[in-house]
């Protein structure tokens, strides 16, 4: 079949970028699957917009993670060798394939249990009346619904769970935003050695100290003999606290915005509080904290609605544009706490869905009632053509969330 060329979507342009989804709209519509062009690469990155199309490609083999290990030398040319601070953070389960993903993933789930998570439900909580305590005392006073609440929620809860002492919280926040959000690789190369050097001390100090943490937890796992080498517990790390923690800021962040735009169904969610559940779920899907997911890479030549995609052409799964397909969303783009059923894709799917997906839901279900009760008149303080979002595809948020209380 010969491929259509496609039509050019400005899906980085920073127009798009305060407001995807009408362009996603269009993509779904025009050309579901095509092709565009990275600003800074000048790569050719294909984007998968439709619901149907993202589900199979989330468990479709064909499309992989760990491309070093499946293209032809020919094609690894122009993806050139990582750097060298990319190369010490990447041996995690998002860039892994099975039987490596397998592996790892079934480590990590030993020492990262239900029940390990079960048990923070209290503490987080507690951490949530902190922070809204912290606010009230600044009524009057410049309130910011991310750095007030949003941010050191999650990354208070993680901390705690990997072990890390509450004076090296805003280190590792720094670093996480850093590494991920950073335009001087100067920066980002600095923050990567602070990760590292500090990863490599509290690894002795817990072989030589065990303590009732994650770290501890990683550190001693094995499964039919095997064990987490060095590289992977500081990629599994470095994963687990940005999943863990800037996928959180979002959820909330962009929940509470959805309320503060959606007066109707904040009164909703007051009213009817055993609304909360389905509430969060409708965050996920309208604001979706995942825009898209990691890269894939294609494995083999692929057609798929007429389009023909290389072996060796990378591919994003556009979860922001699947979980606003009106073929399975009735009117998608109305945020409706009630929607019933809800099937959203916001924590991906297949073998790479969110490990932390249960973690990320307690602290919304808890984080965000909370803040409801004793803030019921919470509004948006400014002109939301005003916010500045994220100027990035794959995560999808606002740097700040000015609010009135």
């Amino acid at each position: 079949m010969t491929q259509v060329a496609p039509p050019k979507f400005e899906v980085w342009s920073p127009v798009v970028r305060r407001n995807p989804h009408p362009v996603y709209a269009q993509m779904r519509a025009e050309a579901p699957i095509c092709q565009t062009i990275g600003p800074v690469s000048g790569n050719t990155f294909w984007f998968f917009t439709r619901y149907d199309d993202c589900v199979n490609v989330l468990r479709d083999d064909r499309f992989g993670k760990d491309f070093r290990a499946h293209l032809p030398p020919e094609l690894l040319e122009q993806y050139g060798q990582p750097d060298p601070f990319t190369a010490a953070i990447e041996k995690h389960l998002l860039n892994l394939d099975p039987p490596d993903h397998t592996r790892l993933r079934q480590l990590v789930h030993k020492a990262f249990t239900a029940r390990m998570i079960e048990n923070l439900r209290p503490r987080i909580a507690e951490i949530a009346a902190d922070l809204i305590a912290t606010i009230r005392a600044k009524q009057g006073d410049s309130i910011d619904l991310i750095a007030d609440f949003a941010f050191p929620l999650p990354i208070i809860v993680i901390c705690e769970l990997l072990g890390i002492p509450s004076e090296e919280r805003d280190d590792f926040g720094r670093w996480s935003r850093t590494i991920l959000f950073g335009t001087d690789m100067n920066a980002t190369g600095a923050a990567v050695m602070e990760v590292l050097q500090y990863l490599n001390e509290i690894f002795e100090a817990r072989r030589a100290h065990p303590k009732d943490d994650l770290i501890t937890a990683l550190l001693q796992t094995e499964e039919a003999g095997d064990v987490l080498d060095r590289q992977e517990l500081i990629s599994m790390i470095f994963l687990l606290l940005v999943a863990g923690h800037e996928t959180t800021v979002n959820l909330i962040g962009n929940g509470m915005l959805a309320l503060m735009q959606n007066p109707d169904q904040k009164a909703l969610l007051l009213a009817r509080p055993e609304l909360n559940n389905s509430a969060v779920e409708e965050m996920l899907r309208f604001g979706s904290p995942v825009e898209n997911t990691l890269a894939r890479w294609t494995y083999e030549d692929i057609t798929m609605r007429g389009q023909t995609i290389k072996q060796g052409d990378v591919i994003f799964a556009t979860l922001a544009a699947a979980n606003r397909d009106p073929e399975v969303f009735t009117d998608p783009d109305r945020f409706d706490i009630t929607r019933t059923p809800n099937k959203h894709i916001a924590f991906g799917g297949g073998i790479h869905f969110c490990l932390g997906a249960p973690l990320a839901r307690m602290e919304g279900q808890i984080a965000i009632p909370a803040l409801l009760a004793q803030f019921p008149q919470i509004e948006l303080a400014i002109d939301p053509d005003q916010l500045v979002w994220a100027n990035q595809i794959l995560l999808r948020g606002v740097a700040t969330l000015p609010v009135t209380v």
